[in-house]
């Protein structure tokens, strides 16, 4: 008897892939862009693209994107940008395929912006204005006696008010005695 062995290879075409694009980033900083699909067999490939172009793996290969810092992975379906540029802006997709087919995410806009310096600059310095001007507030009142307590101390003496109004003055000889009305000729 002869054998016949038979190999049955089941391929399924990839469904459209989930994309997660950033909506913004600053200049400078570094950003990662993520294209996932699970139910292709084989595991598919990846491929990016920028406002409908293709994006090589590296993009100090390509001319085009000499002002671009990205890295593709086409096995994972991430690219990496080390440092973003205003060039950079964009409507971002994937494509995931393998021998079945292949399916496209949806775009995704990424903006790329400036950070505004002077904005910033400027808010810091109305901040210390403010808190100098408060400060400059605080000391001319304490100066002026808004924050003394008014309350006289415990060694100092008042003369305590009388009923009768004449006024008595102690004298350093009469000691803690205070004279009555009643004593009085």
């Amino acid at each position: 008897m002869d054998e016949i062995v038979i190999e049955l290879t089941v391929q399924v075409k990839p469904v459209p892939p989930v994309c997660r694009v950033p909506k913004a980033v600053p200049v400078g900083k570094a950003a990662t862009l993520y294209c996932q699909e699970r139910e292709g067999h084989p595991p598919p490939h990846y491929s990016w693209y920028r406002n409908d172009l293709p994006l090589p793996k590296d993009s100090r290969t390509n001319p085009r994107f000499k002002n671009s810092s990205f890295l593709m992975n086409s096995e994972t379906g991430t690219l990496d940008f080390s440092a973003v540029h205003k060039e950079d802006s964009g409507r971002y997709y994937c494509i995931a395929s393998n021998d079945a087919g292949s399916a496209k995410c949806e775009e995704q806009e990424m903006e790329v912006y400036d950070l505004n310096i002077g904005g910033i600059i400027g808010g810091v310095l109305v901040v210390l204005a403010v808190l100098t001007l408060i400060t400059v507030g605080i000391c001319c009142a304490y100066r002026r006696g808004y924050f003394i307590n008014n309350k006289q101390s415990e060694e100092s003496y008042k003369n305590p008010g009388k009923p009768d109004g004449v006024n008595y003055i102690r004298t350093d000889e009469e000691g803690d005695f205070r004279h009555k009305s009643s004593f009085v000729i």
